[in-house]
C-alpha cells in the first residue's frame, strides 16, 4: 500500500477521542502532518500519549473519530506505512542485529534484492555501523533503542512513531537521537514523538500536543500555539511546613494541572502551572497565607524546551 494521492497528508486526524490510562475520555484531537513535519506529544505518565500512538500505529480500533495514514483509514492495512517504536520494545536477545532485522524484513515482505542494502542503511542511519554480527544481549540500552528504530524503518515507512523518546538516555545519547530524527525529517518522514518532556526534541517540532491529567491543553502548529505555550510551566515546590494544606489548596486551583507528590521526600510537589511569573508569585503568596512554609521552588525548563 502506498500514498492514496500525492496530495494526501501523511497523517490526518479528525475529531479523535481517546481514553487515557485512567479510562477518562480526552477532548477531540484534530491535526494534520505532511512530509518532514514533526509532532511532539508531551505530558506526564498516564496522560494518554501511548494510547494515541497505539491508535496511529493501527494497533487499537476502540476510538471515536477519523484517522488516516497517507489517505487510508488507519488499521491493519496501514501498518506497512508506519514505523512504530514503543516505550519498551521487546528484542530477541539471542539474535544478532542482522538476524533481527532479517526477521522483520521477512515480516514486511521487503524485496530480497534490496534487503541487504536496506539493513546496512538502517543500521548506518541509527549510528550502528558494523553492528551486523553483534549479539543483542551484549548491547547497551541506548544501542538497543537505536536497533528498535532500525527495525521500525526496515520497510521504509512514511510515518515514524516513537514513544518515551528520551527515557533512560544519557545526555550524549539524547543528542545522537536528535541527529537521527533530524535526518529522518530531512528524508521526508512525518514524525510523532512522545515524551514526558520535549527538552532537546523541541527544536525539531513543527507541531505540539500537550496532554495533562486527562485533558488536552493544546494541539496544533507551534507558531499558532506560542501565545498559549508561553504561560505553561512545570514547577516543583518544596515545603517545610503545611504540606497537606498545600496539597489540598493546589488540588482546588484551576491553574494547576497534574499535581504529583514525591514519595521519597514527602514534602515535594510537582505540577503544571498555567500562568506567567507574576501569576506564580501570587500562587506562592496564597500558599503562604494558608500557613504553608516554602523551602524552595524551581521550574523544569525541559518540559517544553525551545517550543515555548
Amino acid at each position: 500500500m502506498s500514498r492514496k494521492s500525492p496530495d494526501s497528508p501523511v497523517l490526518e486526524v479528525d475529531g479523535l477521542v481517546l481514553r487515557s490510562a485512567r479510562g477518562r475520555e480526552l477532548e477531540r484531537l484534530d491535526f494534520r502532518l505532511g512530509p518532514g513535519q514533526v509532532m511532539g506529544v508531551v505530558g506526564p505518565p498516564n496522560s494518554g500519549k501511548s494510547s494515541l500512538l497505539a491508535i496511529l500505529a493501527g494497533l487499537r480500533q476502540d476510538f471515536v473519530g477519523t484517522v488516516e495514514v497517507c489517505g487510508w483509514p488507519v488499521g491493519p492495512g496501514t501498518r506497512g506505512l508506519v514505523g512504530y517504536v514503543s516505550g519498551s520494545p521487546g528484542v530477541y536477545e539471542e539474535l544478532t542485529c542482522q538476524e533481527y532485522l532479517e526477521f522483520f524484513a521477512d515480516a514486511f515482505e521487503v524485496d530480497l534484492h534490496y534487503r541487504p542494502y536496506l539493513i546496512r542503511e538502517c543500521l548506518r542511519l541509527v549510528r550502528l555501523d558494523g553492528f551486523q554480527d553483534k549479539v543483542i544481549s551484549s548491547m547497551s540500552y541506548g544501542s538497543r533503542r537505536w536497533l528498535g528504530m532500525a527495525r521500525a524503518l526496515i520497510h521504509d515507512p512514511d510515518l515514524f512513531l516513537m514513544d518515551d523518546c528520551l527515557a533512560r538516555l544519557e545526555r550524549s545519547e539524547r543528542s545522537q537521537l536528535v541527529e537521527i530524527l533530524t535526518e529522518l525529517r530531512g528524508r521526508g518522514r512525518a514524525l510523532v514523538l512522545c515524551s514526558e518532556t520535549l527538552a532537546e526534541l523541541s527544536g525539531l517540532c513543527s507541531h505540539v500536543c500537550i496532554l495533562v491529567a486527562d485533558r488536552l491543553l493544546a494541539c496544533g502548529q507551534v507558531r499558532d500555539l506560542l501565545p498559549k505555550l508561553v504561560n505553561f510551566r512545570m514547577m516543583q515546590v518544596q515545603f517545610e511546613a503545611g504540606f497537606r494544606a498545600a496539597v489540598r489548596f493546589l488540588e482546588r486551583n484551576d491553574k494547576v494541572y497534574h499535581l504529583s507528590v514525591s514519595t521519597q521526600t514527602g514534602n515535594l510537589v510537582r505540577f503544571l502551572f498555567d500562568g506567567d511569573v507574576n501569576g506564580f508569585s501570587t500562587l506562592l503568596k496564597l500558599l503562604q497565607a494558608e500557613g504553608c512554609s516554602i523551602v524552595s521552588y524551581a521550574e523544569d525548563q525541559d518540559f517544553l524546551g525551545k517550543a515555548r
